[in-house]
């Protein structure tokens, strides 16, 4: 069972918890829970995408997940990529970018430039179906036929902004 804290509109713990997937707790307005999500480029200029298991939604999607009760946004985006791939960036350089609120999660933004072999990730299954490495141009052909997680668009348009300024 996940312990959700949850967050005003500007960040702030409210003092309010939820177990996450219980669809009898709705939020109110101001309340909200909290997401990571990384882009990983590597020095092709691709980015690590991975495809959700089908239990998920079957979508593309750069590695993240739920900030749990009593953790921050560092600790969660190292915690989700030791377990959805199996690796251990806690001594890399994240560069967070932010965050922006999409419906209900306040998503927390993180970028790293790393080069990762794809034969040294070790898959979540009941998460990851499979990962690979995509160009950008792929990544908006995802975005066309629709098959990447909206709310990855915006955050690889943080990215690019990031990059561009850097």
């Amino acid at each position: 069972m996940e312990i959700l804290d949850i967050y005003d509109d500007n960040g702030n713990l409210t003092g309010k918890q939820i177990v996450r997937g219980d669809n009898k707790i709705k939020l109110g307005p101001n309340e909200h829970v909290a997401i990571v999500m990384i882009f990983i480029e590597n020095n092709e200029g691709k980015f690590l995408m991975q495809k959700a298991s089908i239990q998920k939604d079957g979508m593309y999607a750069a590695t993240g997940g739920h900030i749990t009760s009593g953790e921050n946004p560092y600790t969660t985006i190292i915690r989700e990529v030791k377990e959805e791939l199996g690796l251990d960036i806690s001594n890399d350089n994240l560069v967070y970018l932010g965050n922006f609120i999409l419906g209900v999660p306040i998503r927390h933004m993180f970028y790293l430039k790393k080069d990762i072999n794809l034969e040294d990730i070790i898959i979540q299954k009941e998460e990851v179906e499979e990962v690979c490495y995509l160009s950008y141009e792929q990544i908006q052909e995802l975005i066309l036929k629709d098959q990447l997680r909206p709310s990855n668009k915006l955050v690889l348009e943080k990215v690019l902004e990031y990059k561009n300024n850097h």
